[in-house]
């Protein structure tokens, strides 16, 4: 317990002290969220105002969703994952948190060896030149030296960087093959990241994490139009249908929707869960069943149940979701909830890409796959 009051010690003092407010450009919000990049460090939740935060459970390797909360001061407190506020090792405190801050702290180091830290990273969330992505690389392997990322003609796109350590760049849209390699060298590979494909318009949050012999990779992606009303400063998102219409990456699931006729019923007050397929998710399914696109819409019994399926009647944040079995749909069946090493799984083994994306009548979570309906 010792080691766990020292993390939880660790997350309170980078939340009292990173996030004091300070009035900045680009949105009314703050915007938080925390990466488990500590190999031996067991699952933990947050609380704010006395209740379980939109920051979900985590497990090591897990990027939690943005929490939004409008700038002001929040009564915090941490709990290991699954006891109460009662419970709380360090806490209530009382926090400040700024406007317009994009934070990701990042829980790195060791729990059996007393190393436990957190690196804190500041995003530069804005505006993207035409065609370009946005990555920040995190460095989280306690035992690898200092790392750059290059090309495969040896060309450095990051350079030099420490452990506990972020940088963001921003880099054309394509796909990529990178290595991650102790800094000055072109190998071995530390990591070999080879067809990289970074998107249009997307924010990706890329951590290098748990030891050398064993490295992995983390990884969170979110498209510039799905946080483009935040950084304009509004509080209000629009329905969850607007939340689809901004983001290119779900234009077949908003085609689906009109073709079904619920994108009126999903404008109304709510509240709503979202699980949203991606672009890529349905374009997996359409291979599988051998169909297009036009064929699927064409039954709409099917793709009215099939689209049901992945809306709950009420708002559930992924902590929400982490802590059940399963949840009701529209369509009438329950989806299945499991949670293993890598994180929550849907039905099995349907992954949450990003979770708690608010909006005015509910929340979206992004999904790798289509449900469907048992």
């Amino acid at each position: 317990m010792k080691h766990m009051t020292r993390f939880i010690t660790v997350i309170i003092l980078v939340l009292m002290t990173s996030l004091i407010a300070q009035a900045q450009d680009g949105g009314e919000l703050a915007q938080i969220r925390i990466a488990h990049f500590s190999p031996d460090t067991p699952a933990v939740e947050i609380y704010v105002n006395g209740e379980l935060s939109g920051i979900q459970t985590l497990t090591f390797g897990q990027i939690s969703g943005w929490v939004q909360l409008v700038p002001d001061t929040y009564s915090i407190a941490v709990a290991p994952a699954g006891t109460s506020l009662a419970d709380a090792a360090i806490g209530p405190v009382d926090v400040t948190l700024g406007a317009g801050q994009w934070l990701t702290i990042n829980a790195i180091g060791s729990l059996n060896s007393g190393t436990l830290t957190a690196g804190v990273v500041s995003e530069p969330y804005g505006s993207l030149g035409a065609g370009e992505a946005s990555v920040t690389v995190f460095h989280g392997i306690e035992d690898a030296p200092n790392v750059d990322v290059i090309l495969p003609d040896g060309t450095a796109v990051v350079q030099n960087l420490p452990f506990g350590s972020g940088t963001t760049i921003n880099v054309p849209a394509g796909t990529y093959d990178l290595s991650v390699v102790a800094a000055g060298t072109t190998g071995p590979a530390v990591l070999d990241l080879s067809g990289t494909a970074l998107a249009n318009g997307t924010y990706y949050y890329v951590g290098a994490i748990n030891r050398l012999a064993t490295p992995q990779v983390a990884l969170a992606a979110i498209s510039f139009n799905t946080v483009a009303p935040l950084l304009a400063g509004g509080n209000n998102p629009g329905t969850v249908v607007d939340i689809a219409l901004s983001d290119p990456n779900f234009s077949i699931l908003v085609d689906a929707l009109q073709a079904a006729g619920l994108v009126e019923a999903l404008q109304g007050d709510g509240p709503f869960t979202v699980f949203a397929p991606t672009n890529a998710a349905f374009l997996a399914l359409l291979a599988d069943l051998g169909l297009t696109a036009e064929e699927l819409f064409a039954d709409t019994d099917l793709l009215t149940s099939v689209l049901l399926y992945h809306v709950a009647p009420t708002r559930a944040f992924s902590t929400d979701i982490a802590g059940v079995q399963g949840i009701a749909t529209l369509q009438g069946s329950g989806i299945n909830i499991g949670v293993d090493a890598q994180g929550v799984a849907l039905d099995f083994d349907t992954r949450l890409l990003a979770t708690d994306i608010q909006a005015g009548n509910g929340v979206v979570h992004v999904i790798d796959s289509v449900l469907i309906p048992r």
